[in-house]
């Protein structure tokens, strides 16, 4: 008998402190794209608002694909659900109008990189935007 009242105490101590000691672990892999316009892709100009960013390929799963646009600062975020190593693609068509709503001007510009997203972690990558024609 005095065994169990000395064991029931180490027994609920234990449970109390394996329920609490227990800490949801943040899985999101969080993607963080700046994008900028270069003349030479190794300086950094101008911020690169509205283009257009592609991750991952085809063949990749669904979950590891996203798209969208950079918002005027020239970022563009995305949340993935697992670790990757994945590929980005960021492209932009600059037009020039004229006043009477003609077109100018028009100039491509494109950059890629590779991003690797970790468990619970910001993962930052910048994109230089290299004129193409």
């Amino acid at each position: 008998m005095k065994r169990i009242k000395f064991l029931i105490p180490i027994l609920v101590a234990a449970i109390v402190a394996f329920a609490f000691s227990q800490c949801k672990k943040n899985h999101d892999c969080t993607m963080h794209i700046e994008c900028y316009y270069s003349n030479n892709g190794i300086d950094t100009g101008a911020v690169c608002p509205n283009a257009h960013i592609v991750v991952g390929k085809a063949e990749y799963a669904d979950y590891a694909r996203a798209d969208g646009y950079t918002n005027i600062q020239g970022i563009f975020e995305h949340i993935f659900p697992y670790p990757a190593l994945l590929d980005v693609v960021a492209n932009k068509a600059d037009t020039t109008w004229d006043e009477e709503g003609n077109i100018v001007d028009v100039k491509y510009y494109t950059g890629a990189a590779q991003v690797q997203v970790n468990d619970g972690e910001t993962t930052s990558k910048t994109i230089l935007m290299v004129q193409t024609y």
